[in-house]
C-alpha cells in the first residue's frame, strides 16, 4: 500500500509525444508540410487557371500553351512525390541518424527529384513563351519570343543532361559506396543551372514589358496588367536563397544543413509554375467588374492603339494617338484589339458594309 501512495503521489507518468515531431537533428516534418501546402496551392492555381480560360470565357481552346503547363504540374508533383515518399525523409535530418541503405535510397530519390525538378520548370518557362508568342502581331516582338524559346530550350537541356550524367554512367549515389568515380563540379555546376535560371526569369518578366507597353493604354491598366507577369520575381527571390545555402550541401552533415536549400527549392518550383497561372488573375478581376457575365466575350475585349504607326493612316482617318481613341471612321490597320480568343486575324475585305474593317485591319485576340 504505501508503494501504491508513493506511485500516485508522484503524478501521471509522461508519455513520450505522439504526431509530427520537429527537433533541431529533425527537421524533416517541416520540409514535408510545406511541399504538402506548396503542391495544394499549385494545383489551385492550375486550377484557377483552367476555370478563367474555359468557364468565364466561351470558345477556347486546350492548346500547346495548356498542355505545357499541365506538364510542368504533373513534374512538379513528382518531385514533390520524392520530398514525400519514405526515402525523401532523409533530407532534415542529422547524416548520423541515417543508415547507409537509407541514405542510398534517399539519394536515388533526390536524383529523380532534381530531374523532375528542371523539367518542370524548362515546362513552365515554355508555356509562357506560347502564351507569348500569340500577344502581338507584330514580328520583332515574335522573333524575340522565338529568340528566348531557344533559349530556355537550350538551358533546359543543358541542366537536365548534365544532372543526368553528372557522373557519367553512374548514379550520384554511388559516389558514396566508390572512390574511383568521377564527377563533374556539382557545386560549380548547381552555381550555373540557378543563375541562369534567374536570369531566363527575369526575361520572362522583360519580354511581355517590351509587348505591353508600348500600347495605347493608361497607366493604371498597363501597371496591372504588368504586375501579373511580374509575380515571377517571387520564384526569383527564392532561387536567390538556393543560392545562398548551395554551400551546405557539401557540408559533411548535408542531409540537415542543405534543410534551408531543400525548401528553397520548393519555393522556386511553386513560383514558376504559379507565375504561368498568374496573367490569369487579370481577365477574372474583370469578369468581377462585369459581372461575371461569361456569355458575353465583348466584356473581355478591349481595343489599344500602337505607339508606333507602320504607315500613314488610311482614307483620311482621324486617329487621336494621344488618348487612343478615335472617330467612327478611324483606320484600325494601326490597333490592337484584345478580346477572348487566341487568334490573330488580318483582315482583306473590302470597304463593303459599315460593320466591315478596312484593308489590312489587325486583331489581337488574347484572354485579357
Amino acid at each position: 500500500m504505501p508503494s501504491v501512495f508513493r506511485r500516485a503521489s508522484d503524478g501521471p507518468a509522461q508519455s513520450p509525444p505522439v504526431g509530427i515531431v520537429v527537433t533541431p537533428s529533425n527537421m524533416n516534418p517541416i520540409l514535408q508540410m510545406t511541399t504538402w501546402l506548396l503542391l495544394a496551392l499549385t494545383a489551385l492555381m492550375l486550377c484557377f487557371r483552367f476555370l478563367t480560360k474555359f468557364f468565364l470565357k466561351t470558345n477556347q481552346r486546350f492548346g500547346w500553351e495548356e498542355v505545357m503547363i499541365t506538364a510542368a504540374f504533373l513534374a512538379g508533383l513528382g518531385e514533390s512525390i520524392t520530398f514525400l515518399v519514405p526515402e525523401g525523409e532523409i533530407l532534415g535530418k542529422e547524416i548520423h541518424d541515417i543508415s547507409h541503405d537509407e541514405l542510398i535510397a534517399g539519394l536515388k530519390a533526390q536524383y529523380a527529384g532534381e530531374l523532375l525538378y528542371i523539367l518542370a520548370l524548362g515546362l513552365a518557362k515554355l508555356s509562357v513563351c506560347t502564351g507569348l508568342t500569340a500577344l502581338s502581331p507584330d514580328t520583332s516582338h515574335r522573333r524575340l519570343t522565338s529568340a528566348f524559346v531557344i533559349a530556355v530550350v537550350l538551358w533546359s537541356s543543358v541542366a537536365f543532361i548534365g544532372t543526368a550524367f553528372q557522373c557519367g554512367g553512374h548514379g550520384p549515389w554511388e559516389n558514396e559506396m566508390r572512390a574511383d568515380i568521377k564527377c563533374l563540379d556539382r557545386h560549380a555546376f548547381l552555381e550555373y543551372v540557378g543563375i541562369t535560371n534567374i536570369l531566363t526569369d527575369a526575361a520572362l518578366i522583360a519580354l511581355p514589358t517590351t509587348v505591353i507597353y508600348p500600347l495605347k493604354m493608361s497607366v493604371r491598366t498597363r501597371l496591372t496588367v504588368l504586375s501579373f507577369f511580374s509575380v515571377r520575381i517571387f520564384a526569383i527571390a527564392a532561387m536567390i536563397c538556393q543560392l545562398i545555402y548551395l554551400p551546405r550541401l557539401f557540408e559533411d552533415d548535408y542531409t540537415l544543413r542543405g534543410f534551408p536549400y531543400y525548401l528553397s527549392m520548393q519555393f522556386v518550383q511553386f513560383g514558376s509554375i504559379s507565375a504561368a497561372c498568374a496573367a490569369y488573375f487579370w481577365p477574372f478581376l474583370r469578369s468581377l467588374r462585369s459581372g461575371l457575365i461569361s456569355a458575353d466575350t465583348k466584356a473581355f475585349t478591349s481595343e489599344y492603339a500602337l505607339s508606333k504607326l507602320r504607315g500613314s493612316a488610311r482614307n483620311g482617318a482621324n486617329i487621336d494617338l494621344a488618348s487612343g481613341t478615335s472617330s467612327k471612321s478611324r483606320d484600325r490597320s494601326n490597333y490592337i484589339k484584345i478580346t477572348t480568343d487566341n487568334t490573330v486575324t488580318m483582315s482583306t475585305r473590302g470597304q463593303g458594309s459599315g460593320n466591315e474593317q478596312p484593308m489590312g485591319t489587325e486583331e489581337y485576340m488574347k484572354d485579357w
